[in-house]
């Protein structure tokens, strides 16, 4: 199976993979390390944060339980 995963990345994310390669040394990566930091620090945290239980979760969503998926595979 051919690994998509980069189709996945955003432009920065693709970006900064490019330059993670290009580092030939440490000092390399440690300078792009801080601009990187310095990024995401300017960015904030964008991520939700979803204060649920997974029951409350399952509940809101419709999903199905670990249990109910164990018992369809046999496990």
């Amino acid at each position: 199976m051919e690994d998509k995963s980069l189709e996945l990345m955003s432009d920065d994310g693709l970006k900064l993979l490019q330059e993670f390669r290009n580092c030939q040394s440490r000092e390399d990566f440690d300078e792009l390390k801080k601009r990187w930091d310095k990024l995401n620090e300017s960015i904030g945290n964008k991520i939700p944060h979803y204060d649920m239980t997974l029951e409350e979760f399952r509940a809101k969503y419709h999903t199905t339980s670990y249990e109910e998926m164990k018992k369809r595979m046999g496990m």
